[in-house]
């Protein structure tokens, strides 16, 4: 093979990135959208490049992204990275080699990925990258809230397995609830409400304040970093943001995604952050999940997701109706700095915020849809 080389991603390779994710099927990004995730939370993500290009005769023939963020334990703060959309052409074998090595080399105190497919997880192990946390790292949880809508969606898989996949892509967007733009009434336990984008306050910076003191180790969830979130521009729906309440102020919040990961995909609700003070924990977490669940098919969603499971919170998590266990491959592997990182992780309060589920799902697409106005 011709040679290549290496050098960081710059706003000048988008075209080239988006002609590699139309390829694979995944979600493209706008202009604006890639500088929003390159700036980061209060340009937190512009410590370490936002990723890397492989280029041969003067072409893009493969990408990583590297999304930084901060942990913090007390008065301490620790650099880390999540790798997120490695993608590589066809025609160039081998060059995700150069590029995870340089990803999981560079000096934060943990470089990782929640998000590991079938086909990559095996490789992770030759860059340092192991499994974590050891009993949770194969561990997801769905929750099927429109069950016939994914029997329709299995079918359509299934059938295009059959020939091959051949034309599956092409045509109307299949599976679009009208629902998604006209949602129901939400079903809220009480002490649950949900937080307008334009609600997201000094409230949360006092939530953050109660949850840094506990002394987990966390990435930083104050009312800057979630009007972040929700500042993505190229989000079709407003994320779902769901607050517990416990003495006048908040104790814990769900945060979920609208996603449709295919043209072929029933929407889905993802949940990106589920989290609570310790002293709330055991109340906060079944309630903002069964909130959710009871709300999730009006909101146009035929399943809700948790894709990286917190040990902690899991025995909330199994108890609430209808969840689905599954364990397949690993899909969360991380390269500790030293030992007394990996020693310090034992405490971190991990979920999939600090991942790269925020910012990789395929929102709904705003299309025409028949009988209505353009959405």
């Amino acid at each position: 093979m011709t040679s290549f080389h290496i050098r960081p991603f710059g706003l000048a390779d988008i075209p080239a990135i988006d002609a590699l994710y139309d390829w694979a099927w995944w979600p493209k990004r706008s202009r604006a959208g890639w500088a929003w995730l390159v700036e980061g939370p209060e340009g937190a993500a512009r410590q370490a490049p936002a990723g890397w290009v492989a280029v041969r005769d003067g072409e893009v023939i493969a990408a990583i992204g590297n999304h930084a963020m901060t942990l913090v334990q007390g008065d301490k703060a620790f650099l880390a990275a999540t790798g997120h959309s490695l993608v590589v052409r066809p025609d160039a074998k081998g060059v995700s080699r150069p590029l995870l090595k340089r990803f999981s080399e560079q000096p934060v105190f943990a470089a990782f990925t929640f998000n590991a497919n079938a086909l990559s997880s095996g490789h992770y192990r030759f860059y340092g990258m192991n499994p974590w946390p050891e009993t949770q790292a194969r561990v997801k949880y769905s929750w099927w809230v429109d069950p016939l809508a994914l029997a329709a969606e299995r079918l359509l898989w299934r059938l295009g397995q059959v020939q091959g996949f051949k034309g599956l892509r092409e045509g109307n967007e299949r599976f679009l609830s009208p629902r998604l733009w006209d949602p129901g009434l939400m079903t809220l336990e009480p002490a649950v409400h949900r937080v307008a984008p334009d609600e997201i306050d000094e409230r949360f910076d006092r939530f953050w304040e109660r949850l840094r003191a506990e002394g987990r180790l966390m990435t930083v969830r104050d009312r800057a970093a979630l009007a972040w979130r929700f500042a993505d521009p190229d989000l079709t729906l407003s994320p779902v943001l769901l607050a517990w309440t416990a003495w006048g102020e908040i104790a814990g919040y769900l945060l979920a995604y609208f996603a449709k990961q295919t043209e072929v995909d029933q929407p889905t609700l993802e949940i990106v952050d589920l989290i609570a003070v310790a002293e709330e924990e055991t109340r906060a977490i079944p309630a903002l999940l069964r909130s959710l669940l009871r709300s999730a098919r009006a909101l146009g969603a035929a399943r809700v997701r948790l894709s990286q499971v917190n040990p902690r919170l899991e025995p909330l998590i199994a108890a609430c109706p209808g969840a689905r266990r599954h364990s397949a491959h690993a899909h969360a592997h991380v390269r500790f700095a030293d030992p007394s990182a990996r020693e310090r992780a034992a405490d971190w309060y991990a979920t999939p915020f600090d991942g790269d589920y925020g910012f990789c799902i395929r929102p709904p697409p705003r299309v025409r849809l028949p009988g209505t106005a353009a959405a």
